[in-house]
């Protein structure tokens, strides 16, 4: 029910939180924070959006020596033109996709499901002149460079995201999705302290699949302080009256059925005298005598405690209303079974961080992997859009949709 989904593509990764089986939702957001990642150092935008974190690191990610002599990747990108120098496009500069060829990671001659030859000379060729001469190290060890600092940006990024909502991710799984997020997954996970990994079926396409199976919604508010201690159900219906009309209405006006319509209700409500507030979903069965209760246990979710004898408050009635889920929603089968292995056993040679060196890795197609089979790393395990990394004695099972579990063992336990 609590999960970190993990989406990393071309040009950055994302963040976003799921609490007992609802993502969570904020009605500002902030971009461009200049001061690692912290909130209130970026521009706010008053608009409903999923809470998600978001950073400049992905498979283009430009890697390149700064001005303190430390290796930064990102957020500057090489895009899809010129792109990375692996793509053999014209790219000069050394990115994420050129460092994961370069450690092995990325089979050559099957990327894309073997539509695209990458060159892994030239990724080698511009990580020594840019980092390595620089920095004075082997292409190798820059190269593991690049791909540990976009693990840990990544990581840092999703803790200060987690601590401002009161987020445990020792409590949670990662779904990791994207066309990059599956080599660096496991790695994240291990530094949040998250025990679980699951690897959907087409993880380079899930954000398209995830839009076309989600229904039309619609989200507004408005504001409006009112002391719980006076409020009554009238008060409590005249406040949500106003923004449920006008949520109706645009999801009529979207061609919804009206009588398929669902609708939700939450209060933003805060101690008075604070200057923030946390977000209280009203279950459809509430009376007005609950709302204390739910605040303050909302409330001691988020900061593990509550004020003791203090006024609560109404400060912003929210509407947030949806139709059904589309028909593809319910056809969709991400899994039909396993494909009959038809080539031979393959193996590379990819780098490992614990011996220092490269090693023998197998490399697995995912489309032959039924349910119940178990893999032990280190191995690669390829799909079309993405290649998932499996490092030493790390281990992964497929469910009966097809998903890769990876189950994380605590820090310093080898078993």
């Amino acid at each position: 029910p609590n999960l970190l989904s993990f989406d990393m593509g071309g040009t950055t990764a994302k963040g976003a939180l799921i609490r007992d089986g609802r993502p969570l939702r904020r009605y500002e957001f902030e971009v461009a924070r200049a001061y690692e990642f912290k909130q209130g150092s970026g521009l706010p935008l008053r608009v409903p959006v999923i809470d998600m974190i978001e950073i400049g690191a992905g498979g283009g990610s430009i890697a390149a020596v700064d001005e303190r002599n430390l290796l930064a990747v990102g957020p500057r990108s090489a895009g899809a033109d010129p792109g990375p120098a692996c793509y053999g496009q014209g790219g000069k500069k050394a990115t994420l996709t050129d460092a994961n060829l370069a450690l092995g990671y990325l089979v050559p001659d099957a990327f894309l499901g073997g539509r695209m030859m990458l060159d892994r000379a030239a990724s080698e060729e511009v990580i020594g002149e840019s980092v390595a001469k620089v920095l004075n190290v082997e292409v190798t060890r820059a190269a593991w460079g690049i791909h540990e600092v976009i693990n840990e940006d990544v990581a840092r990024a999703f803790r200060v995201h987690a601590s401002e909502i009161g987020f445990d991710y020792r409590r949670c799984a990662m779904i990791a999705f994207g066309g990059s997020g599956p080599a660096h997954a496991i790695r994240v996970a291990r530094k949040l302290r998250i025990p679980k990994v699951i690897f959907p079926v087409g993880a380079g396409v899930m954000s398209a699949i995830g839009l076309l199976t989600t229904p039309i919604s619609y989200a507004t508010l408005r504001s409006g302080r009112v002391l719980l201690d006076v409020l009554d159900k009238a008060d409590l219906e005249a406040g949500f009256a106003p923004v449920e009309g006008q949520a109706l209405e645009l999801l009529v006006e979207s061609g919804v059925p009206k009588h398929t319509i669902t609708l939700e209700r939450r209060l933003d409500m805060r101690f008075q005298g604070q200057g923030h507030e946390v977000e209280v979903a009203l279950p459809d069965d509430f009376q007005l005598a609950d709302l204390s209760d739910l605040f303050q246990q909302t409330y001691a979710q988020v900061f593990a405690t509550t004020p003791l004898n203090t006024p609560i408050e109404i400060v912003n009635w929210k509407i947030e209303v949806s139709g059904l889920r589309p028909d593809f929603a319910d056809r969709y089968r991400p899994f039909s079974g396993p494909l009959e292995k038809v080539t031979s056993d393959r193996v590379v040679q990819a780098y490992r961080d614990d011996i220092l060196g490269f090693d023998t890795w197998p490399v697995m197609n995912r489309y032959t992997l039924g349910e119940g089979t178990k893999v032990e790393g280190p191995a690669l395990i390829q799909e079309d859009e993405a290649t998932t990394v499996l490092g030493p004695g790390e281990r992964i099972e497929v469910d009966s949709m097809g998903n890769l579990i990876a189950t994380l063992a605590p820090a310093g336990d080898t078993r």
